[in-house]
């Protein structure tokens, strides 16, 4: 919208002079061929010149306007037509009607924000829950024994606390690990997160992730999924009348926008990242078209302007995960910070503070208008084994029918960053893809490595696929150059033969060995229950097996079973996992809760389907409820009943309700549903009539009521434990009947006929 405009008064804005002799006019007005006002004030000087228009009618529809063009009349600011450069009008006395037709360069520029995305609050439950995956394993050349992954959390509006544990040879000689113990606090107004305990420090572009133990406190994008990081594409044009704008991203329709007169800009494109291209269709009131044409190019490595992306942490390198529990190193502090400069140019920087090595870096990534990105950074270090150096540079570009992308990162001998692999002065790649269209996709990989102490490495992959017949073929070749040749070349076909089933053959090539291996498998399809499995065989110059694999999932948990013959040797593995959740007081088996759930809770209402996303998900126990876990945190999921399971004594408001959890926790999914006892039974008059239609009749309490319908049907809605006496209300013809009690056994009851007075 305009910037509104502060006038002043005379003698800024030169009065008219003989004010007297000029005339006033309210008039109705069609500018541009539409109706813009009903009593627009005008002024008209003597001897019948150009009109003037009051200056606030002008600004309210958006014409630009010069202030040293503007007059005054009566104290008021005006602006005559004929300053309006390109403007025409007829002025009809008679019918006290202007119209005025202005040139669409004449408006002041529109701007359309993107559709704004309801940003639903997220409810936190009081809870916890017990993950656990076990596996047993036994047969000849493995290792017999069980072992597993358990996980324990606690959730509250506080935050989320998990423990995670690894379980070595249960059977035998038991073994437990730690892996990560860490208290979560999510904060989705500000888009952060703080935890304390074991986390991943991510260092950005310039530096690898780090596992440490201590305190983080980061931007949590994940918090906002309708959050968008990256600055999206604006397209503009020029609208003669009111017009409708279609946009086209990459020939597909994706908005349906409605536009002023004059110049527009529609910003935030719903685009995907990489090249693409934007039409506008503006088609005016008339029916007349005109097309903008706009490439684009959009990265998820760019921020928006002005939007800052960080995390900063303090605490201790964590050494040997996954193998010792609590082998804790040298203290730290950490800090990755990025900012949006531009929509085109995004700075980062990472430092790293030890007690005897110290590191800082600097860099960035900028959009090279629509032909990719190139993004870079230098940094230092310095500490007991001296100092070095460190650069790196790389370009992307990621088309519809072409994409590329080439990095190299060089480090000197004295250069030290946590985490990261002292080994390697120089490491290169090179990937480039190519869509061939209806010859399939090929996709090319170079990698080279420079060790310090030699151990150089070069290798380069080829994938091609393509459709052939009714499946896909893939074809990849991998060749290792240094430090000695070696080649492998694989042949894969896949064959759908359903929704839910496909079958597949795989030949590989490696050296002078080769195997081939055909497989069958079903798979559960769009339900999240029931069973799938493989079944497989290979053959080969050096192995033979024949393995299967059986998965069921029950709303309980699941059950997997492996059995593998391999070159004559025999082995199995079985393995269950699922949750144990408490969510509000009420404790439940699950599935894998994953990384949210809710408890929907519909007391007194056993064996309702339940949907998720219109999914099935099962169904309510004998007390009403039903855990479903793999929710979305911080999303709306919709939670819906199939209202045909429902008894016919059941009211509900609605059947479907959103649930937004936080990540890692649950809530209570309630329903507004609730029984309502129901009854029919025939009312008549005294005089054997039936009452009169359309006639309401209630209790004393209010807690039941009648509604007659035709020949005295009516249907009682309340509960009828004891015979009731029911009125008729105010206004209408007075009736009183006596309602029989209701058998307890009967949803519907028929009460017969009953004689009112």
């Amino acid at each position: 919208m305009p910037t509104p405009r502060v006038l002043r008064r005379d003698p800024v804005e030169p009065p008219l002079q003989e004010q007297a002799a000029w005339r006033e006019w309210p008039l109705t007005v069609e500018l541009n061929g539409r109706r813009a006002s009903q009593g627009g004030l005008f002024v008209e000087p003597p001897g019948g010149g150009p009109l003037a228009a009051q200056l606030a009618l002008l600004e309210a529809w958006r014409i630009r306007t010069d202030p040293v063009r503007i007059i005054t009349f009566e104290g008021e600011p005006y602006y005559p037509l004929d300053a309006i450069p390109g403007a025409r009008f007829t002025f009809d006395r008679q019918a006290l009607h202007l119209v005025l037709e202005v040139p669409a360069d004449q408006f002041l520029p529109s701007v359309l924000a993107g559709e704004p995305v309801p940003r639903p609050e997220p409810v936190a439950g009081i809870g916890g829950w017990l993950d656990y995956d076990l596996l047993y394993q036994a047969g000849e050349k493995v290792l017999d024994g069980a072992s597993g992954l358990v996980e324990l959390g606690a959730f509250g509006p506080p935050g989320t606390l998990l423990s995670s544990f690894r379980l070595d040879d249960v059977t035998k000689h038991p073994e437990v690990i730690r892996l990560d113990t860490t208290f979560t606090r999510d904060r989705p107004g500000s888009r952060t997160s703080f935890r304390l305990g074991d986390a991943v420090a991510a260092g950005g572009a310039l530096a690898p992730p780090v596992r440490f133990g201590g305190l983080q406190y980061a931007t949590n994008f994940g918090v906002d999924p309708s959050f968008v990081t990256f600055p999206l594409p604006a397209i503009g044009g020029l609208a003669r009348q009111d017009s409708v704008v279609d946009v086209l991203i990459d020939n597909l329709q994706r908005q349906i926008r409605s536009v002023p007169p004059g110049p527009f800009t529609i910003e935030s494109l719903p685009v995907v990242t990489g090249a693409g291209e934007v039409q506008l269709r503006v088609t005016d009131l008339l029916g007349r078209e005109q097309v903008v044409t706009q490439p684009y190019y959009v990265s998820s490595r760019l921020l928006k302007a002005g939007l800052h992306d960080f995390s900063y942490e303090v605490g201790a390198l964590r050494h040997d995960y996954g193998r010792a529990s609590f082998d804790y190193g040298d203290a730290i502090a950490m800090a990755t910070h990025r900012y949006g400069f531009t929509d085109r140019l995004t700075g980062e920087a990472h430092a790293e503070l030890q007690l005897d090595q110290q590191s800082l870096a600097f860099g960035g990534s900028w959009l090279l208008g629509r032909f990719g990105v190139v993004s870079g950074g230098i940094g230092t270090s310095t500490g007991g084994d001296g100092s070095g150096v460190l650069g790196e540079l790389g370009y992307e570009y990621d088309g519809r029918r072409f994409n590329v992308g080439a990095r190299t990162r060089w480090t000197s001998s004295g250069f030290r960053q946590a985490g990261a692999d002292e080994e390697a002065a120089r490491t290169d790649q090179l990937n480039l893809g190519l869509d061939l269209g209806a010859a399939g996709s090929l996709g090319l990989l170079l990698l080279h490595r420079d060790g310090r102490d030699g151990g150089d490495a070069t290798s380069l992959a080829a994938t091609w696929s393509l459709p052939l017949g009714p499946g896909a073929l893939t074809l990849r070749a991998a060749q290792l150059v240094e430090p000695g040749p070696e080649l492998a070349l694989t042949a894969v076909y896949t064959l759908p033969l359903g929704q839910h089933r496909s079958a597949s053959a795989e030949l590989v090539k490696q050296g002078e060995a080769y195997r081939a291996r055909s497989q069958f498998r079903q798979t559960r399809g769009a339900s999240d229950l029931g069973l799938d499995y493989r079944l497989a065989a290979e053959t080969g110059t050096d192995r033979s097996a024949i393995d299967a694999r059986f998965s069921y999932q029950s709303q309980l948990g699941a059950a997997e079973l492996d059995l593998v013959r391999f070159d004559g040797s025999n082995a199995l593995r079985a393995g269950v996992n699922g949750s144990m959740a408490l969510i509000d007081g009420e404790l439940l088996p699950s599935r894998r809760i994953g990384r949210a759930f809710g408890l929907v809770s519909l007391p007194g209402f056993p064996d309702v389907r339940v949907y998720l996303d219109n999914r099935e998900t099962g169904r309510t126990d004998a007390r009403g409820r039903l855990l479903l876990p793999d929710l979305r945190p911080y999303e709306a999921n919709r939670v819906r009943l199939d209202v045909h399971d429902l008894p016919l004594d059941a009211e509900i408001d609605t059947a479907e309700v959103e649930a937004v959890p936080y990540e890692r926790s649950g809530m209570t999914i309630g329903f507004p549903v609730a029984r309502s006892p129901q009854a029919t039974v025939v009312l008549r008059a005294a005089d054997g009539t039936p009452l009169p239609v359309g006639l309401r009749l209630r209790s004393a309490d209010g807690r039941v009521t009648a509604w007659v319908a035709r020949d005295g049907f009516t249907q009682v809605k309340g509960p009828l434990p004891t015979p009731v006496t029911v009125t008729s209300a105010d206004g209408q013809e007075a009736f009183a009947c006596e309602l029989p009690a209701a058998p307890a056994d009967d949803v519907l009851p028929d009460l017969g006929e009953v004689a009112c007075r």
